[in-house]
């Protein structure tokens, strides 16, 4: 084989798998598109299919093909994994929030202080 023809069949499958690293990664929770662009749809398994609960629901991309590179994933799961991101900002926020108030109080504490030292450096030029 041509070593440059190598190297593009190489690259090609470089970049294959990287298309599907990227895919699998940025499934989590609810999309808004799919990774080729194209919007989700919101759709319910036919009634005929065995394999599953009939009407499951999925997110599906609108040129999807079982080939890994467009989503179809099911409802359950993306709602699941957009509540586990949720809940962890939520601990987030908190976290800062406890955060704010600490230096608040700190915050506080420093401005009394500073108007002690104000009045003794007045009482000191006062005396002087």
């Amino acid at each position: 084989m041509d070593p440059n023809e190598e190297r593009r069949f190489m690259k090609a499958h470089k970049a294959h798998y990287d298309n599907l690293h990227f895919v699998r990664d940025s499934m989590q929770g609810i999309q808004e598109r799919c990774v080729c662009g194209k919007r989700l749809l919101h759709e319910r398994a036919p009634a005929e299919v065995y394999d599953y609960l009939p009407g499951k629901r999925f997110f599906t991309c609108k040129e999807y093909k079982d080939d890994v590179m467009h989503y179809r994933q099911p409802w359950v799961c993306a709602v699941e994994e957009e509540l586990q991101i949720m809940k962890t900002r939520l601990e987030k926020c908190e976290e800062h929030k406890s955060l704010v108030v600490k230096l608040e109080v700190e915050n506080h504490e420093l401005k009394a202080e500073v108007e002690k030292l104000i009045a003794r450096v007045s009482e000191l030029e006062y005396a002087a």
